[in-house]
């Protein structure tokens, strides 16, 4: 149910997509970041960093799309909130006592410290 949720936006960007054109994709995508941070809030009273900094790259990417009218802009979001998420990879290398992954995974699973950097 989490990965149905996690790509709710994304699957109401296609759809619209395909029904009707870019714009009114990247207005839904917007509308779905929205319902989807504001669903967590109201579930959990906590929102994943994820969500949040996907809300905020539609949300600018997405408005400069429509107030421009071009469309590259919503097309970078994906490679920018990529090279964000390898940034924060890569430095947990240097900061902090875990990597990332073991942050995220290690209630789940137990490593040595050599495999979690590995994984990274």
């Amino acid at each position: 149910m989490k990965l149905l949720f996690d790509f709710f936006p994304i699957a109401l960007f296609f759809v619209a997509y395909k029904l009707y054109d870019i714009y009114a994709a990247t207005i839904v995508a917007i509308s779905a970041c929205i319902v989807q941070v504001a669903y967590a809030w109201l579930r959990h009273k906590k929102v994943a960093p994820m969500y949040l900094v996907s809300l905020v790259l539609v949300s600018v990417f997405g408005g400069l799309t429509l107030y421009l009218q071009d469309e590259m802009f919503i097309k970078w979001k994906p490679t920018v909130i990529n090279a964000l998420f390898a940034l924060v990879f890569l430095g947990s290398h240097w900061i902090g006592e875990k990597t990332m992954i073991e942050r995220m995974m290690s209630g789940n699973i137990s490593l040595p410290a050599q495999i979690w950097k590995r994984l990274t």
